[in-house]
């Protein structure tokens, strides 16, 4: 009976230990994903977690990310959504996309790009924008991310730290 309760203990500090190893190693990469303000390693991801809404799949290519070398904090990406793919009305809808009707956004934030949106009063309609201040943990983000629901054509702008909520959105 004794040697039956030591075998039971060390199987059940074996399995405590191997789920606090993975929920460990789970929280490490999300927090390297939340830090990651880069280019390069997990972009998506990393708007995805600070913004709070889905990038799908992309046309291959289409990703352009600029992140700004004076300040080091800001980042402006563009992506191209395949509209075929993806059904446009439901997406802007999931993601708490709201139209842009009479809203002063401030589009110069996508001044880098190569491709800038142009909203007029022709096509007005078009054009979503979600945008927020995410002040967690630390991790203290302002973004803007507009979508052309007629052509996929998506721009995120990132600032991370030292941000005043209204800078973007007015």
């Amino acid at each position: 009976m004794k040697e039956f309760l030591k075998i039971m203990m060390w199987i059940l500090i074996s399995i405590v230990g191997i789920v606090v190893l993975g929920f460990g190693t789970l929280v490490g990469c999300v927090q390297l994903i939340a830090n990651s303000n880069s280019c390069e390693r997990f972009n998506i991801d990393n708007i995805e977690l600070r913004a709070h809404f889905d990038i799908p799949e992309i046309e291959h290519g289409s990703c352009i990310c600029i992140k700004d070398k004076a300040d080091g904090n800001s980042k402006t990406n563009y992506f191209k959504i395949p509209i075929d793919v993806v059904d446009m009305g439901r997406y802007v809808y999931r993601n708490n996309f709201i139209p842009v009707h009479e809203k002063d956004l401030d589009l110069s934030v996508f001044g880098k790009l190569p491709q800038n949106p142009e909203i007029t009063p022709e096509n007005i309609e078009r054009y979503y924008y979600n945008s927020g201040y995410n002040p967690g943990k630390g991790k203290r983000t302002h973004w803007l991310a507009i979508v052309d629901k007629s052509s996929g054509d998506l721009w995120v702008y990132m600032k991370y730290k030292e941000v005043q909520p209204e800078s973007i959105v007015k």
